[in-house]
Parts: C-alpha cells; structure tokens; sequence
C-alpha cells in the first residue's frame, strides 16, 4: 500500500492546527513535523513481509512531493533499482536482490503501483547515487519493465542499464517511445512461449537505438519474475559487471 501526501495539503493542515490554537486565545502550539509523520505512515503502511529489519524501509520521494515505500539492502558502488509486476510488491524481487547482495551490490525493491511510476522509478535511482552508487541499473518485470524503460530514457545523466522482462509495449508508459530514445545498455527477454509478451520484446529490440542490446527468449512461458533461473539471474549479474560484453 502506497501513502501519499503533498506539501500543499501539510501546509494546510499546519495551518489549521496554528489556527485553532489561536482562536482560544492561547499561544499556538508547536505544529507536528506532518512531513516526518507523512513518512512514517507510508513506513507503516507498506506490504514487506519479507523485510525482517524494518530499518531497511526508506520512502522515496518523487519531484511531486508524492511518497512511496522501498526497500533498500546491500552495499558496494552497482546499485539496482527493482520494479515489480502488478500483481506484486516490493517483496516480488526479493530472492535476486538477495543475491545482489551477495555479490556486492545495492537493491531498492520500490513500490510503484500507483500510475506515477516512471516519476517514482526516476526518484529511486536518485536516492541510489545519494547514497553513493556509483553506477545504477533498472530492473523491471512486466509492467514494471515497461516502468523501467520510460524511466530510464528521461533520467540525467544517464544510468548504466536496463533489464526488462516480459514487458508491454504500453503499460502506464510508452515503452516504445523510450527504447527509440534510450541509448544505454538493454537486456529484452520474455518466455518464447508467453505469446504477446515475446513478441512485445522482439518489437521493443528492433526499436531499440542502444548500440548494447541483447533479446533473450527462453523455451518457457514463464512471465516476468517467472524467468529468473539460474541461467537468467548469470545473465543479469553479468551485465552488472559489464553491459557491453553480457550484450554482446
């Protein structure tokens, strides 16, 4: 579940408390830090159950003041941010970006359920390079490959890769639009057997202007976080350490 406030509506509210303090003629009181509790809220409220330390929450922020829960883990200068499908969380990519963490890297799992996704997405590989990654890549699956896509083709400077698995063309973004747009490193792949899915990656690698891009299509209709074997997850880890070679 996604909290969302904005500056307006704390500063209405800051008002209304200054105000009725006011009208009884007594000093008003000290107005509560609303952002601060704005936050804890979306902490509270988010869907984590595979986070045992809730100090790995973090809220993301987006240029439109709107919040939104993540979940942050792992350390080192590679930082990937992880989109879910729609019938998923922040939880959905747990497993690799556990594995992310074993091999040294940053993961920020962020929920994007809501449809400014692409703003939310942008916003997570901000806090990333904040908090030090040195180079950041984004994931997504199914709709939150299509998110990745959109995302990454309006963020500056640019990040250093994208996976997209199983996504739309269309899906509260563009798809196609970005990839025409997108120069950066990019991993296509979807089941050979998930019908309009594979296709959908055959149709957004040809649009693709990146001089780095690979299609990948397993014999599977497995959809989305489905493709995540072991020989998916030694691609993605690969292009990690170098996107050049692992497209090549």
């Amino acid at each position: 579940m996604r909290t969302t406030w904005k500056t307006a509506a704390l500063v209405a509210l800051a008002a209304t408390v200054l105000g009725l303090g006011a009208c009884g003629g007594e000093q008003p009181a000290t107005p509560p830090d609303l952002a601060a509790a704005a936050r804890q809220r979306v902490i509270d409220d988010a869907d984590a159950p595979c986070v045992s330390d809730p100090g790995q929450l973090v809220v993301i922020e987006n240029a439109k003041h709107d919040l939104t829960a993540a979940w942050q883990t792992g350390q080192g200068d590679t930082g990937v941010v992880l989109l879910h499908q729609v019938d998923g969380g922040i939880c959905q990519w747990s497993a690799f970006a556990r594995l992310l963490v074993e091999k040294g890297h940053r993961a920020l799992s962020v929920d994007v359920a809501s449809r400014d996704a692409v703003e939310f997405a942008q916003a997570a590989v901000a806090h990333l390079r904040e908090q030090g990654a040195k180079r950041v890549f984004v994931f997504g699956a199914s709709r939150g490959g299509t998110i990745a896509l959109a995302a990454a083709a309006g963020v500056t400077p640019p990040v250093d890769g994208v996976a997209s698995l199983s996504a739309p063309t269309v899906y509260d973004a563009d798809a196609r639009a970005a990839v025409a747009k997108l120069p950066v490193p990019v991993v296509f792949a979807a089941g050979a057997n998930e019908a309009r899915f594979a296709d959908a990656a055959r149709e957004l690698h040809r649009l693709s202007v990146s001089a780095h891009k690979k299609l990948v299509l397993p014999s599977s209709s497995r959809h989305g976080v489905g493709l995540l074997d072991d020989a998916m997850n030694t691609l993605l880890l690969a292009f990690l350490a170098d996107p050049a070679a692992a497209t090549a």
